[in-house]
Order: C-alpha cells, then structure tokens, then sequence
C-alpha cells in the first residue's frame, strides 16, 4: 500500500514541479538552445527550432497530464480510503520472464465470482498461469499488489 502511495503522490508532484519549471523557463524568456547565431540564417533556423521544442514540451506535458497525472488524480481518494478494488481469481495471463526477480509486471485475472477479467499492473515476482491469488488495485491507474 505504502507503495501505491509513494508512486501515485510522486508522479503527481514530479508533473507539478515540470510544468512550474516550464512556467518559469518561458516567463524569464528563456531559450532552450543557449548557442549564439553567426548570421541570420543561422538565427531563423534557431527561431524555427525553439518553437519545435515549444510545441513538443507542450504536448509532452499534456499528454503526462490527461493520461498519467489525471488517473492518479482520481485514485487519490481510494488511497486515503483504503478501498482498493479486490480480485480473488485465477491468473489468465502474466509476466512470467525472471520470475524469482521482483519488477514491475502486468497480471490478468479472471475473478471467481463474476468471471470477469481484470488487469493490472504490480510490483513484485511472477505468477504461474492457473494460480489462484488475491489482489488489490486501483481502478483508474489500474497499478496494485497481490495479497496472495
């Protein structure tokens, strides 16, 4: 839990401190590409590429936000809650490379109950396909852990 925590919180923030630090970046006017112009040719071609990087660092960010900082968002008050969506069921699919070694893996379980799959993100060792595990996750980041 302490981990669904730490990264749920941390991505949030590391979103808030990137887009503070490109809000103070353009309101001091400030270029991304520091070298000087020789001749004016030189100094359009550097225009033509500080606005690329512009538009790129702006879509960058949208897009970490709408799909990354957004979700996390929304599974703060199940964090604070304490209630995590809990699956009891047979794992369908997984990761199985490495499977002593903890990283972080995708899991499929079809629940007992309603026979459904689900699918989540953890981090931790892999699973054998036909085990039966309990696991709880978040439902908009879909990021949990198993309870076993």
């Amino acid at each position: 839990m302490a981990l669904l925590m730490f990264r749920t919180f941390g991505l949030i923030i590391i979103f808030f401190i990137v887009l503070i630090m490109y809000v103070l970046h353009k309101k001091k006017n400030g270029k991304f590409i520091k070298r000087k112009a020789i001749n004016e040719e030189e100094k359009l071609k550097y225009q033509k590429w500080e606005k690329i990087i512009n538009i790129i660092a702006i879509v960058g960010l949208l897009i970490f936000g709408i799909f990354i900082t957004v979700p996390c968002c929304l599974d703060i008050p199940y964090l604070l809650s304490g209630n995590l969506i809990e699956v009891t069921g047979e794992v369908t699919q997984g990761s199985m490379s490495g499977e002593n070694s903890s990283s972080e893996r995708r899991i499929h379980i079809r629940d007992d109950k309603t026979r459904e799959e689900h699918s989540l993100k953890y981090w931790g060792t892999g699973n054998d396909i036909g085990d039966k595990i309990t696991v709880r996750y978040l439902p908009h980041t879909e990021y949990g852990y198993v309870v076993k």
